[in-house]
């Protein structure tokens, strides 16, 4: 699968995801194997989810590193998940893997971006701003 294909995958994702307004997505390709993938959705009530995804192309797709930090319109923390190699988070037993919280680190299994969206959507308040 070529990058441009993954990222239309992507966006068709966050078409079909509940209470999305807009999103903005890029890739940049880094020779020759690599490619970086950017972006951020914004839900009604104006939270919003940044996607940073670095993948490895070759032999096959595989994300390497990726944080998703989902936000309240004011952009106080909602959750993030990522990879990082942080060292507060070596205690979880999915180190490097791990979530965050506006109170804790919290063990985490990698979630696929598909399952991210879900989640944030529903976080979303119903009511308007």
């Amino acid at each position: 699968m070529s990058v441009a294909d993954y990222v239309a995958e992507i966006q068709r994702r966050i078409r079909d995801t509940p209470h999305v307004v807009s999103h903005s997505l890029g890739y940049e390709e880094r020779p020759p194997l690599g490619a970086i993938v950017t972006g951020s959705v914004t839900f009604a009530d104006g939270s919003q989810l940044y996607i940073k995804e670095f993948l490895q192309l070759r032999p096959v797709m595989t994300r390497l590193k990726y944080a998703y930090h989902y936000a309240t319109s004011s952009r106080a923390l909602i959750f993030r998940y990522d990879n990082a190699r942080d060292p507060a988070a070596r205690q979880c037993s999915t180190y490097p893997h791990h979530r965050h919280t506006s109170h804790e680190l919290q063990p985490s299994s990698g979630p696929s971006l598909d399952a991210v969206l879900q989640e944030a959507a529903t976080f979303v308040r119903r009511s308007p701003r």
